[in-house]
């Protein structure tokens, strides 16, 4: 499933064009399904689901993209193996701390996490009820 077109990453959201836009695409993809548990592999259509839905997937989707493009970070084990992180002129040192998000779990970045929370995605963990 799609939820971004290279076009719609240039052209509607106004990211920076990527190199590797299909490579980095199925790895957002990945995580975005992760975080929101299949949601659309299982249970919804894409395609009919509410509009600022979808809007908020395509650009988590935008904000992965360029957050796998401009760190290298590909998977959650090298987010959780690095102590620190060079971005341009920026650079993170991670030093001992391990406080994550629940996104950060899946190597989603925080911009993306953000934008899927506040269209009522989170990491809902299902209750099991023992009696």
């Amino acid at each position: 499933m799609t939820y971004l077109t290279k076009d719609e990453f240039v052209k509607d959201l106004g990211f920076n064009d990527v190199t590797d836009f299909d490579k980095l695409s199925k790895r957002a993809e990945i995580a975005i399904n992760l975080y929101t548990q299949g949601i659309y592999q299982r249970y919804i259509d894409f395609e009919t689901e509410a509009d600022y839905r979808k809007s908020a997937v395509k650009l988590a989707m935008g904000f992965q993209i360029a957050y796998l493009d401009s760190s290298g970070i590909m998977t959650a084990d090298d987010k959780q193996t690095m102590t620190s992180v060079s971005i341009g002129r920026t650079k993170i040192d991670y030093g001992t701390q391990h406080r994550i998000s629940a996104g950060q779990q899946f190597n989603l970045c925080l911009d993306a996490e953000n934008a899927l929370k506040q269209a009522g995605f989170s990491l809902i963990v299902g209750v099991d009820y023992d009696r």
